[in-house]
């Protein structure tokens, strides 16, 4: 798998979490939106594992680790099934790990 974010590694685990899952959420939304472009779709959840591995590279998030990493391997079970899936479910549940990402994806 190629390496998406070459520079954000470094300063990922400065940014603020809800920020951090919001990409992760973002990348997600558009593999939703690639769904008729396999190759995106697969570069969308490319990107989104990348940026999930960062996010569990971030010890303020130990006490999360198991949800993240069970999305993680959602996320890569859909990157290996022959047709792309509906993301939408998968990205509801990653936002809901940090309580103002879900209130800024939620605001009316």
């Amino acid at each position: 798998m190629p390496i998406w974010h070459k520079t954000l590694k470094e300063r990922f685990s400065s940014l603020p979490t809800h920020q951090q899952v919001l990409m992760v959420a973002n990348e997600l939304n558009r593999a939703q939106n690639m769904i008729q472009t396999p190759l995106e779709y697969k570069n969308a959840l490319e990107r989104a594992l990348e940026l999930t591995d960062f996010i569990s590279a971030d010890p303020r998030w130990a006490k999360r680790l198991r949800e993240i990493r069970r999305a993680r391997e959602m996320m890569a079970m859909f990157y290996h099934r022959p047709r792309p899936e509906d993301m939408r479910i998968l990205q509801k549940c990653f936002v809901q790990l940090d309580s103002a990402a879900w209130r800024y994806m939620n605001r009316k």
